[in-house]
């Protein structure tokens, strides 16, 4: 078995304004969404996938990697994986490197489960259990209700939703609104769109008052008096605070048992 060809394929990104005219409708595609096809001369295709700057990425995987897996044996996962962080690694352990890498490296499990005839977790060493717990990352692309909820007094309520469809953890960034935006000097509190939804990147946050971190806790306060325990809650930063910052968060949420701090 020899591989043949691999391909890219992403969306094109739509002008701002037209992606969030199509979005208020409809849920519309990722343009940072890049996936990896590799096709072999056995008619089999593995499919892989990965996140952000789909040109970089796609262009690393054609330059770069394409020409060293043409004709070679797909099911060489670990020595294909090998010889692409060997052209690589001067980069860095991170980066489009090794998000192209990661996708060819999807593509090929994908294959070699197609070629056993197995799912992937079986040849990865098999079930350690049957269930895991959920938990819901309240946002979207878009207009999306979770996010809305508690982001507009309603976190309680959303708690409650979520318990009633199994639910029993949800992650929230209640102290991102109080951090530093994209917007540039003087428009720190200005929210920032990317292709149809506020961006949860910004800048580092070096003081956060104790206003802002009373309004933080409360949307937190609201969950637990609306579902008290029931509810496990997590914490997403998106690396908006400096040490001293997220530290007095983490003192403000302290008496809320917060299942985790994320950035």
């Amino acid at each position: 078995m020899k591989i043949t060809k691999v391909e890219t394929i992403w969306f094109e990104a739509l002008p701002q304004a037209e992606w969030a005219k199509q979005n208020a409708t409809a849920r519309q595609a990722l343009p940072n969404n890049l996936w990896v096809r590799i096709h072999t001369d056995t008619g089999l295709t593995g499919l892989g996938e990965s996140y952000y700057l789909p040109r970089a990425v796609a262009a690393i995987i054609h330059d770069v990697f394409a020409p060293l897996l043409i004709g070679r044996d797909p099911r060489d996962i670990e020595n294909h994986w090998s010889n692409m962080f060997a052209l690589v690694n001067f980069c860095g352990a991170m980066g489009s490197e090794m998000r192209a890498i990661s996708a060819v490296d999807v593509a090929l499990w994908d294959l070699l489960g197609q070629i056993a005839g197995l799912p992937i977790y079986a040849m990865l060493g098999g079930r350690s259990r049957d269930r895991v717990p959920l938990y819901n990352t309240c946002v979207g692309y878009g207009k999306y209700p979770d996010l809305d909820a508690w982001q507009n007094g309603r976190a309680g309520e959303l708690a409650a939703d979520l318990l009633g469809q199994g639910i029993t953890a949800m992650k929230i960034w209640p102290f991102d609104q109080f951090g530093p935006t994209l917007a540039g000097p003087g428009k720190e509190r200005e929210q920032v769109t990317v292709w149809g939804a506020v961006t949860a990147a910004g800048t580092l946050g070096h003081h956060i008052s104790n206003d802002d971190l009373k309004r933080g806790v409360a949307i937190v306060e609201d969950i637990r008096n609306a579902v008290g325990d029931r509810m496990a809650i997590a914490i997403e930063g998106h690396a908006r605070w400096d040490l001293p910052s997220a530290t007095r968060i983490a003192r403000a949420l302290e008496p809320y048992d917060i299942l985790w701090l994320e950035e």
